[in-house]
């Protein structure tokens, strides 16, 4: 290349940069593109406002005047640009998707996060997808700073090529439903509804023979979209899925849809959603207050379970340990209970012989009714509820402990396993899952010495993932809707009157069962550190059994729930339909286990007992005596018969006696023949 051709080409370059600020711009217009990635990248480097500068905004040339401060406005989106498209194979790499943003509050939108998104679909393409937006600059310019932001839509390569291979040359279209945007971690979606079609081609992307720029692009609005106002809620068996600490649960969302779009596109036939799947580490639940305040201070915090010492500040030793045994005896340590331990916590690791040893809780409920074997943890307690403004164990760990983040948000340690990617999935009416629900018990003498339940049967339920809910699923109590609409329990007060303002306001509800769990739950055996309690083979260890009012459970929660769009089907057509909504967080209630062992009766409980068992007696007596006297004949037999051995023995051994008495009083004869 001579330096002739060098100049002549840096020339062109600078005068396409000039052209391209001062280019018309979402269409209302279009953003000429640049003609390498070093062009590209000069792009993205220069300021927000230097792009909108004379560029062509809602039919008009932009001035800054048109977009103020406004404490009540929303932010939007004023354009899509479509940089370097190109039917040339060898330039269709520089493609790319610009989003500018109006922001009227002037919110200090969070910028080093992957939950910027944007919600868009092309071409011919019905469904939506969600791209991650990457933030490049926002306007500094005084009395405007953060009123205009600047991001490109992350593409992967299969990305970038499914949107290059579907979208027409003669009429590229986009379609945008909403933004999403994180302010202090919490994510809002903004409504967009354009469609921007573009045409023609920057120069030296189309034809070879052109002379110039032909790139246009026109926008125009669209009013199918839906807003959605999503509740959550989850169902669980009351047995267990056929592991004797596990059990089914199925998660759930609920919505309302207007009937007017019902009546135009049919029933919703199928969802697509997406969540990211993450594997809560052990949550630790105790009704013994001492315990839960010994332990607390440590929570996040790495042990020493090998000589349950850990020195904190003060070279004090943790004063508990903790196993969750597959069998609990409450009479104290025993081989069942650390041969087969689950898990355990600052226990003495030479001997428990755990599954999994917890170097560290990073979870610490107290059972505010003093009775974990009896205790629900709320949901709400670890994902926060937004609307009500309280704040999640999630988030107020995570500001206090920090670390490494899982999805941008929370401290890693909280999970024990997160997926590596989202779930994206369109599940529709047909789909269904499959609960089991193994029907066991406990006697009372099971509870009281522990490790055995008794399996009585198994019940299998095959759920539909879309239900309709109408007023005839309403049955004459709580408890038997619940059970006929899968739903918890403790969500049916909200559920209803969800569904009665619902249909007040024309509208029907949806259930939308989206996935299926386990949750592991077990007893936990508390034992609290002594000094040397007992000795075995020389070695002492310093364990005393408390209780074990206590337990260990595991679920799994949906993190960033979106619902991107919904299908209607009428007259065997489909219409999906874009729904704006913002991501939440999703899990399901902590509860109890199945499988426990009574905690030490206090006197009263006893008494109670007591009272209880002498009532039974006389009211048997005085109603049924009979039935006291035939069940006291069949009580006494064995007595009698042991009674009756008894007095046969003593006879025998009383003539035996005898006997040998009247021996001895016999006097031997004499050598006469007389006596002595």
């Amino acid at each position: 290349m001579t330096i002739r051709s060098i100049k002549v080409r840096l020339a062109a370059f600078l005068l396409v940069l000039l052209v391209c600020f001062g280019a018309v711009m979402g269409g209302q217009g279009f953003l000429s593109a640049f003609a390498a990635t070093d062009v590209q990248t000069a792009y993205e480097n220069t300021n927000v406002l230097d792009n909108l500068d004379g560029a062509t905004i809602g039919g008009k040339t932009f001035d800054i005047a048109d977009y103020p401060h406004n404490d009540e406005g929303r932010p939007q989106v004023i354009s899509l640009v479509e940089f370097c498209y190109s039917y040339y194979a060898d330039k269709q790499g520089d493609f790319g998707l610009y989003v500018y943003v109006y922001n009227p509050q002037d919110i200090a939108f969070d910028m080093a996060t992957d939950r910027n998104k944007i919600q868009l679909t092309y071409g011919n393409k019905q469904s939506y997808s969600k791209y991650t937006l990457d933030f490049l600059n926002y306007s500094e310019k005084a009395g405007y700073e953060g009123r205009f932001y600047k991001f490109k839509v992350r593409l992967s390569d299969s990305e970038r090529q499914d949107i290059l291979d579907i979208v027409n040359d003669d009429g590229r279209v986009y379609k945008i439903s909403g933004i999403e945007l994180s302010y202090k971690g919490s994510v809002t979606e903004y409504p967009c509804g354009q469609t921007y079609t573009y045409s023609g081609y920057a120069e030296g992307y189309g034809s070879e023979l052109a002379t110039g720029d032909t790139l246009s692009c026109t926008v125009d609005g669209f009013d199918k979209y839906l807003t959605l106002d999503v509740h959550s809620t989850y169902y669980r068996p009351e047995g267990t899925n056929g592991e004797a600490y596990e059990r089914d649960t199925l998660h759930s969302v609920y919505f309302s849809v207007p009937n007017e779009i019902i009546a135009e596109y049919g029933e919703m036939t199928a969802v697509h959603a997406t969540w990211l799947n993450a594997r809560t580490s052990p949550i630790f639940v105790t009704g013994n207050k001492d315990v839960y305040n010994a332990v607390l201070p440590y929570v996040g915090q790495t042990v020493d379970g090998g000589n349950f010492t850990y020195a904190k500040d003060d070279n004090s030793p943790i004063p508990y340990a903790l196993i969750a045994s597959k069998y609990i005896e409450s009479a104290g340590w025993n081989n069942a209970s650390y041969s087969l331990s689950y898990m355990s916590y600052n226990a003495n690791r030479t001997y428990t012989k755990s599954d999994t040893d917890l170097n560290a809780l990073y979870y610490c409920f107290l059972a505010e009714n003093g009775d974990a074997d009896s205790y629900t943890l709320p949901a709400e307690t670890l994902v926060g509820n937004k609307a009500k403004g309280v704040k999640g164990y999630f988030e107020s760990y995570t500001e206090e402990h920090g670390g490494e983040l899982v999805n941008n948000r929370f401290s890693k340690g909280l999970f024990e396993s997160v997926a590596s990617s989202f779930t994206d999935i369109t599940i529709s009416k047909d789909d269904t899952f499959e609960l089991t629900d193994e029907v066991i018990s406990q006697s009372l003498w099971q509870k009281f010495v522990g490790g055995g339940y008794n399996v009585s049967g198994t019940n299998t339920y095959t759920v539909s993932a879309i239900r309709k809910v109408e007023s005839g699923d309403f049955k004459s109590t709580a408890a038997a809707t619940c059970e006929e609409l899968y739903i918890d329990e403790s969500d049916y007060d909200e559920f209803k009157d969800y569904f009665d303002k619902a249909t007040a306001n024309n509208e029907t509800v949806y259930l939308f069962r989206y996935y299926q769990s386990d949750y592991t739950c077990y007893e936990v055996a508390e034992y609290q550190r002594g000094e040397g309690t007992w000795t075995l083979l020389g070695t002492q260890f310093g364990y005393e059994f408390v209780d074990s009012n206590a337990y260990l459970m595991q679920m799994w929660v949906q993190l960033d729930f979106d619902i991107i769009d919904l299908t209607f089907t009428k007259d065997n057509v489909d219409t999906i339909i874009p729904v704006v909504m913002s991501p939440m967080d999703i899990a399901a209630d902590g509860d109890a286990p199945v499988i426990t062992t009574k905690n030490d009766l206090k006197w009263w409980q006893i008494l109670l007992a007591v009272l209880a068992l002498i009532l039974i007696i006389w009211l048997l007596f005085k109603f049924a005596p009979a039935i006291v006297y035939a069940v006291g004949k069949v009580i006494a037999l064995p007595f009698k018969a042991i009674s009756s051995a008894s007095k046969k023995s003593k006879e025998k051994r009383r003539e035996s006696k005898e006997n040998k008495e009247s021996k001895a009083n016999k006097k031997p004869p004499d050598s006469d023949g007389g006596e002595v």
